[in-house]
């Protein structure tokens, strides 16, 4: 267990120990004291903790582990005490100094940096897209949108099993010849493929996007029609017959303008970023750069 992982540990430790105490008594006498208003939970050191600060830390935790403590009191006291017990490692750390020792000044930095970094980034990418824009962008990129659904035999290059790169080409080219004739691809894949997966699916690869498939396999792919089977398609480890079971065709508007709002944000943000870069004037030394590299 990590030093991280041993303090996490502790705190949580301290919660459940905390929770043994008479917090309802303690609480019900606190608020009759003058000064603490109704809408205290806690005093820490004659600091207040509020219904409303309380309720600001838990909104900013994922959304399932907030309504795990918000709905059992027992959970919610959980937190109450593992938030106290926060408050009062931060309260100790500072009494120690540990905030002016310069690496815990560097780690803020840096954090601080990557939060300033990460909101200019939010604050780009949560532009509005308007619908014109989608539309035209669909128009325009139609490729990208094509589907196709295809199933593939593997045969693998194995000298060690008496397989060389020339047998298995032949094998492949066996096999391509043995499905344009007509023979069942489902059947050839579950008994000739060196796949166990494929194999085992009859061959079956499931629906890929333009690009989304290896370089070789997703250019043959998408020069086939329907029902047609390629020429062995030759790749480093082996072997692709691929035969089209559906398209390829483009999947329509509703289906993508989700990706399309997505992409035009990564385009903008692109933009944006190498407009700061014209403007700053960034020189780049590959010389010096490749030095590093070599060490």
């Amino acid at each position: 267990m990590g030093l991280k992982d041993l303090l996490i540990t502790f705190t949580l430790s301290l919660a459940f120990c905390a929770g043994c105490s008479d917090f309802n008594r303690f609480y019900k006498e606190k608020r009759q004291t003058p000064g603490i208003g109704k809408d205290t939970v806690a005093v820490v050191n004659s600091e207040r903790i509020t219904k409303e600060e309380l309720i600001r830390s838990l909104e900013a935790l994922p959304v399932k582990q907030r309504i795990i403590y918000i709905s059992d009191p027992d959970r919610l006291r959980e937190y109450l005490d593992s938030y106290i017990n926060q408050i009062l490692l931060y309260k100790e750390a500072k009494r120690k100094g540990i905030d002016k020792r310069e690496d815990i000044k560097q780690k803020v930095e840096r954090y601080k940096r990557r939060l300033l970094i990460q909101a200019l980034g939010e604050e780009i990418l949560n532009r509005d897209v308007s619908e014109k824009e989608v539309e035209r962008y669909y128009r325009e990129n139609q490729r990208r949108f094509e589907q196709v659904r295809i199933s593939s035999i593997f045969i693998k290059v194995a000298p060690e099993q008496g397989v060389d790169r020339e047998e298995a080409r032949k094998r492949a080219k066996l096999l391509t010849e043995r499905a344009r004739r007509g023979e069942d691809f489902k059947r050839l894949a579950e008994e000739f493929s060196d796949d166990k997966i494929l194999r085992d699916k009859g061959g079956d690869m499931g629906y890929f996007l333009r690009g989304q498939l290896p370089g070789e396999i997703d250019e043959v792919a998408f020069s086939l029609k329907q029902g047609e089977v390629s020429n062995p398609i030759e790749t480093k480890k082996g072997f692709y017959v691929v035969k089209v079971t559906e398209g390829p065709s483009v999947l329509p508007l509703e289906r993508v303008r989700g990706r399309i709002r997505f992409e035009l944000r990564k385009t903008l943000f692109s933009e944006y970023t190498k407009e700061l870069r014209e403007k700053a004037g960034v020189e780049v030394f590959e010389d010096r750069l490749k030095e590093i590299t070599k060490r």
